[in-house]
């Protein structure tokens, strides 16, 4: 019985696909009810030990004997179940925290305020003719008047000129947000 046991564990170690589906084969379902233990999803489980076979194929060199590819598997699982476990408890603890993050007032006008300004943003340059288009958006990053004209091959001027009309566009949309941050605020505060 030893020496067919050692065979198994050299033909693990050299790669025989057939002994490592008949290891699989022993240690599958045992290994699903172990992992059971800590994880009450059958799907996670079976997930948790296909993982630790994947662990044992790369790891198949480094097997000794029966004992030590069955210990193996065994704390592979485990790790791999409460590493579900402490993953789960973490994104538990986010979605709490962003559920409280977005109960508060300040966070839920703020998020308004972000999605309005990126939506104006967009919707002010798309209406803009092509060469104020490339003026505005050179100007929303950052670039001041003398870099914009030497990029675009044009005067200051054209560049303050083209600006101009973009930024009164951008006032109009504006406006029409202020009202609703205005509704906003008096429904949030009630």
């Amino acid at each position: 019985m030893q020496e067919q046991t050692s065979i198994k564990i050299q033909g693990l170690t050299v790669g025989d696909r057939k002994v490592y589906q008949q290891i699989f084969d022993t240690f599958y379902h045992s290994l699903c009810l172990f992992t059971h233990r800590f994880i009450d999803d059958l799907s996670v489980c079976e997930d948790c030990v296909q993982e630790a076979f994947i662990s044992l194929w790369d790891n198949r060199e480094e097997m000794a004997s029966a004992a030590h590819v069955k210990s193996f598997l065994y704390q592979v699982s485990r790790n791999n179940a409460l590493n579900h476990l402490k993953h789960e408890r973490v994104k538990s603890e986010y979605m709490a925290k962003g559920v409280q993050e977005l109960e508060s007032q300040v966070c839920f006008i703020n998020y308004v305020i972000e999605e309005e300004a990126e939506r104006i943003l967009a919707e002010t340059e798309q209406e803009l003719a092509p060469k104020c288009r490339e003026i505005f958006k050179l100007a929303m990053q950052g670039k001041d008047n003398e870099e914009i004209a030497r990029l675009l091959g044009v005067s200051e001027n054209t560049v303050k000129t083209q600006k101009k009309i973009a930024y009164k566009k951008l006032k109009q949309k504006i406006a029409e947000v202020t009202m609703l941050l205005l509704l906003l605020n008096q429904v949030v505060g009630e």
